[in-house]
């Protein structure tokens, strides 16, 4: 429960990170979408990014659902 209030506080109220090109990221989980790791940015236009997850799986993303991977 903890979480989902976290991911919507994050939704809500964060301001997106700076996130370009070849950044790894994490997508949060929302209402309409479950948590994912280890994704690579491959394009970002305007508020949205084109996201590479493992297995090959491309999605739309919203940049403030990410949250970049600090090695």
């Amino acid at each position: 429960m903890i979480s989902l209030l976290g991911s919507l506080y994050h939704f809500f109220f964060s301001t997106s990170q700076n996130i370009t090109i070849n950044t790894r990221v994490n997508r949060i989980a929302t209402i309409d979408g479950s948590e994912k790791i280890d994704g690579l940015v491959m394009k970002v236009e305007g508020g949205r990014a084109r996201v590479c997850w493992n297995k090959g799986e491309k999605t739309q993303e919203d940049l403030r659902n990410l949250v970049t991977v600090v090695d």
